[in-house]
């Protein structure tokens, strides 16, 4: 993924101006909170829904490609946000980044610096696996309360790209895209936290 640091910042400010800190939640607090956005990953891959975008891309399907250049330029498509409600809401892709963009706002607010740690050398071959098994070893590593939390934080991270990259998802753009959207949303994106 891109610069860490970078999109830590931009995932905490926009959790603050989307009202998530005003009461100031705990580490636990926010980490149940991503727990919760692996469990809408799982039924999102019990119910076999993956980003249109994906799909096509997979497929070469030029003049369906056509569409996806509605979205393709997170930070220029024109009526991007109906786009991106239509081929990648409520998706694996799109639940698997809100896991990043969760975590990220963490490491924000706590003002991890992920350029001063060694780098995760967690390896999981992940398709060996069920998915559901994936979600399950994620959480539990996420849940380790004899490991800091600045070290779940980049383990959840790090597991997640590899597992993207196992599913052949561009993580990085899954995670730019939900960014752009989530700026648009209500406060809290209308729930109670």
């Amino acid at each position: 993924m891109e610069n860490l640091n970078r999109l830590s910042e931009i995932a905490h400010q926009n959790a603050v101006e989307h009202g998530f800190w005003t009461d100031k939640p705990s580490a636990e607090h926010c980490l149940m909170l991503v727990v919760t956005e692996i469990a809408e990953m799982v039924e999102a891959d019990r119910a076999g829904k993956i980003a249109v975008i994906n799909h096509i891309r997979k497929q070469n399907n030029l003049a369906a490609a056509q569409k996806t250049r509605l979205i393709d330029d997170v930070d220029s498509a024109p009526d991007f946000n109906a786009a991106f409600t239509e081929m990648v809401k409520n998706t694996v892709e799109d639940e698997m980044a809100d896991v990043v963009i969760r975590l990220l706002d963490l490491a924000g607010s706590l003002g991890i610096d992920f350029d001063k740690f060694s780098p995760n050398k967690y390896h999981r071959a992940f398709d060996r696996f069920s998915f559901a098994e994936n979600a399950f070893a994620l959480t539990k590593g996420l849940c380790r309360e004899n490991i800091n939390i600045f070290k779940r934080i980049q383990f959840g991270i790090h597991y997640v790209s590899g597992w993207a990259k196992c599913q052949g998802i561009n993580l990085d753009w899954h995670v730019r895209a939900k960014m752009r959207f989530n700026a648009n949303r209500p406060v809290r994106h209308g729930k109670k936290y």
